[in-house]
């Protein structure tokens, strides 16, 4: 061990700063039960695009793009034309520009470039002697962690998991023979002479390695991503707690491995075998794709110019519903609005301006806390838990599984030929405990936010939250709404419609000047995206009358939307009757050997943030997240600048979920679905072992032929003055920085032109 009290402060300082800023690059990963769509560059934000592709390809060793024959496929079929190649190269102030674009891209994609990567001794081992110890040290590290980590699947705990990740595992890990009989001598006995502290312990391993100063940072965010699936929750743990040691406890681990190693790396140095990197700005990948994302664009913002005047409608409507802002309430927006001229929708964030936690979850965006409380006081079902409790011990499984065997057979054998389930009444709403005040507070702010003239309300407003239905599915919340933390939105919607409803509150709101007819009356409703049903919650006060003829457009929609909707692997999805088409579906959420419910946001590519006038009369094919926004109702751009801080910023974070496990799967998303086990109840091996898997499934993106996610950065379009949207990401850092670094494009529709915010901050007519 060495002596690591020796070491000269400024030394000991700078590599202080370089672990923490190591550890800072890492995303959180939210655990199973509320699995949120998180960016997985969320670390490298402060980066340009390039940049950050640039340092993955140094320590990740793995790519922030498609490959080449994707794009070469897009540029053959035409997706990509010579016009969104000049707009690319204008954009990136390249010259001159080739008088053939196509050709010429094409000619730079057959020609692949090498890049600069930093080695651990491990990968040097690996490439140098045709070794395999990257492997090994992550099987290694992952049967530690996922015990370490468990939330309860197993009853037999770890040995000292109430103690600090590192000591719990220098513990374990100086009685384990298993590095030794791999090949790694006298493991025990190093691990025995490691310091107690973890940071001490990183200390040491940076002097042993010899790390030059300007490469520790970089190296240690190597070493962390070498684990990048075990390194992702540790970084959850800082999220929630910052300060929080655990990730740094993980990174000690690691090094440890390494430094052991070094007994048989005489000769090893972290640098690479490879050339060094070409200048991020003329990779012909990030050409193809920024010429992709003009493409889209270009097509979009066509079609966003002003149209034909709209034909007569009724000043005051019949229906108003409120859906959430997800890519997939824009299908059934639609769908419902064809079927009346008397129906509007508004699109807002899911969870309703309500941060609330229920039953212990909280119900609201995970930029947000939680402000009120409440819990169903339903009781768990506790013949499942003795049984699931059961087949978690370690003798207990295989007694269970001869005992049961043959019911659970059976049991299986009627899921695979599930009938129809019915849409399921979410549970019991709680009770609140919320000031008059703060519910005054409340239900006026949500009607400013949604852009609602309390005038103009309809009898009947139906507040719609939303969520998916699977079965055996451990990304199960991925489907649900992420506004409301990886939940359903049913909570959320019975709170709001239940606020809205309060005689207290409309008195109240009388002396703010805020008039709700008294004939207006707000119902929740549950969207299920899986089988665009649409179930109605606490219906009881509709009259017989109201509620016939909103079930029968619900219903007419929700036929329109599911033919839309169907999957790609549902034969002559268009040609089936209506109702044979519903069966199918709900089959497919209860089937338990369904690898692909539905595709969730597959396909998101743009944000826009205007009046429904501005998108009414157009298909947006699922692929947009529509926020109303009314700006001559926004004088002092309040309602603005909360749009671009929180709603735009969680649809950048899906975006860019899927946008990573698109291009890059292997490190960003989960890999096959069929190969999944469940680790600790908080994550997923793909087979028995190995790191753990962030992201996305491949089933979520691939139909086993080509992708249906498009792998498009998110294109924000809001119909607001230039010199507001400059005044809002002046003041607002988070926004600022993910606009500044190309993380989205950002578009502004004024007077009817559109313009793209352009660095370094002046707008300029959009390509």
């Amino acid at each position: 061990m060495i002596a690591t009290d020796l070491l000269a402060p400024d030394t000991a300082r700078q590599h202080d700063l370089a672990i923490a800023a190591a550890c800072s690059r890492l995303p959180p990963l939210w655990p199973l039960q509320n699995f949120v769509a998180v960016n997985p560059f969320l670390g490298l934000a402060d980066l340009p695009f390039t940049s950050a592709a640039h340092l993955m390809g140094k320590v990740a060793h793995s790519a922030m793009l498609m490959d080449s024959d994707y794009y070469l496929r897009q540029l053959r079929q035409g997706t990509i034309q010579a016009e969104d190649i000049r707009a690319a190269l204008s954009r990136l102030d390249h010259t001159p520009a080739p008088v053939h674009p196509v050709a010429w891209l094409t000619q730079q994609l057959t020609t692949e470039g090498r890049q600069q990567r930093l080695l651990t001794v491990a990968d040097w081992l690996d490439r140098t002697r045709g070794t395999s110890w990257n492997s090994f040290i992550v099987d290694e590290i992952s049967k530690w962690c996922a015990s370490y980590f468990d939330r309860g699947q197993s009853t037999w705990p770890m040995p000292g998991s109430d103690q600090p990740l590192f000591l719990t595992w220098k513990r374990v890990a100086r009685v384990d023979r298993n590095p030794e009989v791999f090949g790694l001598p006298r493991f025990r006995h190093h691990v025995e002479n490691l310091a107690d502290s973890a940071d001490a312990a990183i200390e040491d391993a940076l002097c042993a390695l010899n790390i030059p100063p300007d490469q520790v940072t970089d190296f240690l965010h190597r070493e962390l991503v070498s684990v990048f699936g075990w390194s992702a929750p540790a970084a959850f743990r800082n999220w929630r707690d910052p300060g929080h040691p655990l990730l740094r406890q993980l990174l000690a681990i690691r090094l440890a491995y390494d430094t052991a190693l070094l007994a048989l790396a005489p000769t090893w140095q972290c640098g690479s075998l490879d050339t060094p990197a070409e200048n991020a700005f003329t990779d012909p990948k990030y050409i193809a794709q920024l010429a992709a994302e003009f493409a889209f664009r270009s097509r979009l913002a066509r079609r966003l110019q002003p149209a034909a005047p709209p034909p007569a409608e009724p000043s005051r409507k019949s229906l108003q519903a409120i859906f959430c802002i997800d890519v997939r309430s824009e299908v059934y927006r639609r769908a419902l609005e064809a079927q009346s001229p008397a129906i509007q929708t508004v699109g807002f964030a899911g969870f309703f301006g309500l941060a609330v936690e229920f039953d212990g979850s909280a119900r609201c965006p995970v930029l947000l806390e939680p402000r009120y409380r409440s819990h169903s006081g339903a009781s768990g079902n506790h013949k499942v838990g003795a049984w699931k409790g059961l087949l978690s011990t370690a003798t207990g499984s295989f007694s269970a599984i001869e005992t049961g065997g043959l019911a659970f057979s059976l049991y299986l054998f009627r899921q695979m030929f599930a009938r129809p389930a019915s849409p399921q009444e979410p549970a019991a709403n709680g009770t609140w405990d919320i000031p008059l005040g703060e519910r005054l507070d409340l239900v006026a702010g949500a009607l400013k936010n949604m852009s609602l003239r309390p005038e103009e309300l309809a009898p009947l407003v139906l507040i719609c939250g939303h969520g998916g239905e699977s079965e055996n599915n451990p990304y199960a919340s991925a489907l649900d709404c992420g506004a409301c933390g990886g939940h359903k939105g049913d909570i959320n919607a019975r709170l709001a419609a239940a606020l809205m409803n309060d005689p207290e509150v409309r008195v109240g709101l009388l002396g703010r000047g805020i008039a709700i007819p008294p004939d207006t009356l707000f119902i929740a409703g549950l969207h299920n995206t899986t089988t665009d049903d649409i179930a109605l919650l606490d219906a009881e006060s509709l009259s017989p009358q109201q509620r016939a003829m909103l079930e029968g457009w619900l219903s007419a929609a929700s036929a329109q939307a599911r033919v839309e909707r169907s999957l790609p692997s549902q034969p002559a999805a268009q040609r089936l009757p209506a109702g044979r088409l519903h069966r199918q579906l709900l089959r497919r959420s209860a089937d338990w050997s369904e690898v692909r419910p539905e595709w969730g946001l597959a396909g998101n590519a743009a944000f826009i943030a205007a009046p429904r006038s501005r998108t009414r009369h157009l298909n947006l094919q699922g692929r947009v997240f529509l926020h109303d926004y009314d700006a001559a109702a926004d004088p002092d751009a309040s309602v603005l600048q909360l749009i671009l801080t929180a709603p735009v910023i969680v649809a950048s974070w899906i975006n860019l979920q899927y946008y990573g496990s698109t291009v890059n799967n292997h490190l960003f998303g989960s890999g096959n679905k069929v190969l999944h086990n469940v680790v600790g109840g908080f994550g997923v091996w793909e087979g028995n072992g190995g790191d753990l898997r962030t992201g996305l499934p491949l089933q979520s993106l691939h139909d086993g032929a080509r992708w249906v996610h498009e792998p498009l950065r998110l294109q924000v379009f809001v119909e607001a003055p230039t010199a507001r949207i400059d005044d809002v990401l002046r003041l607002n850092p988070s926004i600022r920085t993910l606009v500044e670094n190309d993380w989205l494009h950002l578009l502004a529709i004024e007077a009817n032109t559109i313009r793209e915010w352009s660095a370094p901050s002046f707008w300029r007519a959009a390509a």
